[in-house]
């Protein structure tokens, strides 16, 4: 159930809880999937920079005990076999990072694009052609206006709504089919005249 829908279940129209929920950002308000989205990148970029510290400080390690192990053949052996798992270790470890970098970042801009369901335009997006840099996400833009053009039913819209109340015109002759008068007493002295 979407939050919307629960306050439309709880006795709001629809009206106010459009309302509700279209003033929630601007206050502030996060639902808990949107919640403090950019904090949360903020606290990823922090433990991505203390991984890349920490491998640094365990490579370095590594290169000490390989200096401390020369001339012992099955322990550079090993250490050599420690040397290759941790590189790989280090190689996925930064690519999930990255990923999960890169899935903030477009999240954050999906939020800020004003998509109404991140999770299906983020479906729609080509995620290959899409670039961290360090001026933002390269690539995302274009398809953002590609599928606002679209498919522009996911985006909400900033401009306000039409008058949402219909207009109810009648045709012809609106209090009825006979032009007599409607009280009982005028038709029978309208007889007599």
């Amino acid at each position: 159930m979407k939050f919307k829908e629960y306050l439309v279940s709880k006795g709001l129209t629809d009206e106010q809880a459009t309302a509700v929920v279209d003033g929630m950002p601007e206050q502030k308000f996060y639902l808990a999937s949107e919640e403090k989205l950019d904090e949360r990148y903020d606290k990823l970029k922090q433990q991505k920079e203390q991984l890349d510290e920490q491998l640094t400080s365990n490579q370095t390690e590594l290169n000490s005990l390989k200096e401390s192990a020369k001339g012992n053949e099955e322990l550079t052996q090993q250490l050599s076999e420690l040397q290759s798992k941790f590189d790989e270790s280090e190689k996925n470890s930064k690519v999930a990072l990255a990923e999960k970098e890169k899935d903030f970042a477009i999240q954050l801009a999906l939020k800020e694009a004003n998509a109404l369901d991140e999770n299906i335009v983020l479906g729609l997006l080509d995620r290959e052609t899409i670039k961290v840099t360090d001026s933002g996400l390269q690539g995302l833009n274009e398809q953002l206006e590609g599928l606002k053009d679209s498919k522009g039913f996911l985006f909400q819209s900033n401009t306000p709504p039409a008058d949402p109340t219909p207009k109810i015109t009648t045709a012809g002759n609106a209090q009825g089919g006979s032009n007599e008068p409607t009280d009982a007493f005028q038709a029978a002295a309208n007889k007599f005249i």
